[in-house]
């Protein structure tokens, strides 16, 4: 050291000296301080932890939102298609119900007309039996014709009814 540094100075770098080496040896202390060291850690990994727990809930909240939102357009589509189709069946319904009228009553009307010409109820019967045996003959009563042919006239028309409504019922399912 060379005289020319007066005391005070010397003082001042003697006290710099002292801080330098208290901070050094407070760095060596917590270097070695393994129980600090361990919290300090932990309290880092709690931290790490805790924001990327906030990452996935944030993120989960976002999918759901997205998800609920994609079932609400679905729910909506199934809704139309589900209205659509539910009309396009009372349509058909009403088409098969409209038909099935229709077949009884010709099937009615057709068997008032084979009972009227069996019995001999109109003109047409007589007609239909010249023409079938080329020759003119009143015709004879049920009785002596016997009931077979009526009764074959009720079965098939019973037959013919059950076929609609057996037709019906499968078109409704």
């Amino acid at each position: 050291m060379s005289d020319t540094r007066s005391r005070e100075e010397v003082r001042a770098d003697i006290a710099e000296t002292r801080a330098e080496l208290a901070e050094t040896a407070s760095a060596l202390a917590a270097k070695a301080d393994v129980k600090a060291q361990v919290k300090h850690a932990v309290a880092d990994k709690k931290q790490a932890a805790a924001d990327k727990a906030e990452q996935v809930k944030q993120a989960a909240a976002d999918k759901t939102e997205q998800v609920k939102q994609a079932a609400a357009e679905k729910t909506e589509q199934v809704k139309q298609v589900a209205a659509e189709k539910t009309e396009q069946v009372r349509e058909k319904a009403a088409q098969a119900r409209t038909t099935a009228v229709e077949s009884v009553s010709q099937v009615k009307q057709a068997a008032a007309d084979r009972k009227d010409s069996l019995l001999g109820g109109s003109d047409h019967g007589k007609h239909e039996l010249v023409a079938d045996h080329g020759r003119h003959e009143e015709p004879t009563s049920a009785k002596a014709r016997g009931p077979i042919p009526i009764a074959a006239m009720a079965a098939g028309a019973v037959a013919i009814a059950a076929a609609v409504i057996t037709l019906l019922r499968r078109r409704r399912r």
